[in-house]
């Protein structure tokens, strides 16, 4: 055989392996196609992804009538061939719904509503996996492995800020799974990256000569970690339309950070609660700096809990009722969306006379959870209750400061946050979903103003009688084909 034969057989055997690799590939396509349409009666984001103004902001207290398809969603997924004895897959997710965050990452007035037509493509989820029969090893962006405990509520992302650490994430994650007991324990152990420019959170910004929201980077990932047991000990519930048996679930999750040091210009950088008596009392403009780089460490601790009240031994889910719980605790939650960065973090006054005050540096500490009840009326007819609250502890009033931002009018700590849902579900088949849903979002800040000091609402500061409190009322229709 001569030499040009030799090269075209070698030619040839090269182009013939990705095509065997495709050959051993599968593709599919998934999603759904989703109509909302939204009556709120302020102007809050579609995602509930913030706080709520006080009711005495005439600018942001009024209704808006809203109608998108924006929260369409569509997947792609591919399953590879065996890779090191293990199966390969490949999962892409995305939708349209990009916009609606925009209020986190821009402080646009409404939360990109602005513009209700303009969608903005984002990637969910993009990662890929490789299963043995007991372990899983994924590398990619998806759920933060304390983000499984999802409620299922029309308004996607519920009780976020009230109670659902809520994040998808970059990360590597190993999952390893066993018997015990006569039910399945799992547990997971990922490294994440602490900022997601979806959210937008404020972490690894350039520090400006104004110190103008920066000067916040991290110095290590997130090392989060879980275990979860499920057992079938008296039948099982519906979850998101799937029966499951009674499940118990803890999570823990750590990094650290590093806050510049910062000194004070003689403005008015800072807000300090007011040093006279009662919640009527107003904040104070000071000058504030603080006096060193400090390297903080930012933790969440949950657990949760899924118990079928009423169960089925079988598909049918008629007559089933369920209960969901989680609960948690920890400090500087902006990476979880418990809160917000001009929040999660301020300074503790230490010395310094009133035109130059000097601060340590110090996270703000949060708990929170949220309990969904749900019933099955019939296996196509069915309704869930779900209720979801954040809420600050341990806060000085008398030694509250700016959070490294410019604006002493962003820094309005919120005290408390909470959602409550109620919704009717109605499936005719698999591939079609009706949800009608209430909503009810309640805000209570530390302190009661009479004009507004949140720098969501735009406009001119409102003023009028001083509340402390912010209210949503919510409807929401729904529907969904999914493919």
């Amino acid at each position: 055989m001569n030499k040009k034969a030799i090269t075209i057989l070698v030619l040839l055997a090269v182009l013939a392996l990705p095509m065997a690799a495709m050959a051993a590939t599968e593709f599919s396509l998934g999603g759904y196609v989703k109509m909302e349409v939204i009556w709120d009666s302020t102007q809050v984001n579609k995602n509930l992804l913030a706080f709520i103004n006080r009711n005495n902001d005439a600018n942001f207290q009024h209704g808006r009538l809203k109608f998108t398809a924006e929260n369409t969603r569509m997947s792609f997924t591919v399953k590879g061939p065996k890779v090191f004895g293990a199966a390969s897959t490949a999962y892409i997710e995305w939708d349209f719904d990009n916009h609606a965050n925009e209020y986190i990452m821009t402080g646009t007035p409404g939360g990109g509503w602005a513009s209700p037509n303009k969608a903005r493509l984002g990637v969910r989820h993009a990662f890929f996996k490789l299963n043995w029969p007991e372990t899983e090893l994924l590398m990619g962006a998806y759920w933060s492995v304390l983000t499984e405990e999802v409620p299922e509520t029309a308004n996607f992302g519920a009780c976020t800020t009230a109670g659902q650490p809520f994040l998808r994430e970059p990360q590597i994650r190993l999952t390893q799974t066993a018997g015990i007991g006569g039910g399945k324990l799992t547990a997971s152990l990922a490294l994440a990256a602490v900022e997601n420019g979806l959210w937008g959170i404020g972490i690894n910004q350039t520090q400006a000569a104004t110190n103008a929201y920066g000067g916040e980077s991290t110095e290590t990932p997130k090392v989060e970690g879980r275990i979860k047991y499920d057992i079938d000990l008296w039948g099982k519930a519906a979850f998101w339309g799937v029966p499951r048996p009674f499940s118990i679930r803890a999570g823990a999750a750590w990094w650290k950070e590093r806050f510049r040091s910062f000194a004070a210009t003689g403005a008015a950088l800072g807000r300090r609660f007011g040093t006279g008596a009662g919640e009527n009392d107003r904040f104070m403009n000071v000058s504030v700096s603080q006096r060193d780089q400090q390297y903080l460490d930012h933790w969440l601790v949950e657990g949760s809990v899924f118990i079928p009240l009423i169960p089925t031994h079988s598909a049918n889910l008629a007559g089933t009722m369920s209960l969901l719980t989680q609960w948690w605790v920890g400090a500087g939650l902006d990476g979880y969306f418990e809160d917000f960065p001009n929040g999660s973090s301020y300074l503790n006054w230490v010395a310094g006379p009133a035109a130059a005050r000097v601060g340590d540096r110090q996270l703000l500490q949060r708990y929170g959870g949220f309990i969904q009840l749900q019933y099955y009326f019939t296996n196509q007819w069915y309704a869930n209750a779900v209720w979801g609250i954040n809420r600050a502890m341990g806060v000085d009033r008398d030694r509250w400061m700016d959070a490294y931002t410019n604006a002493a009018a962003n820094n309005d700590p919120v005290k408390t946050n909470q959602h409550f849902y109620l919704a009717l579900w109605y499936r005719p088949i698999q591939a079609l979903k009706f949800g009608l849903e209430y909503t009810y979002v309640r805000t209570d800040y530390f302190q009661q103003a009479g004009a507004n000091v949140n720098a969501a609402s735009g406009g001119v500061a409102p003023t009028g009688t001083p509340t402390s409190l912010g209210e949503n009322h919510r409807v929401l229709f729904c529907g969904f084909l999914f493919f």
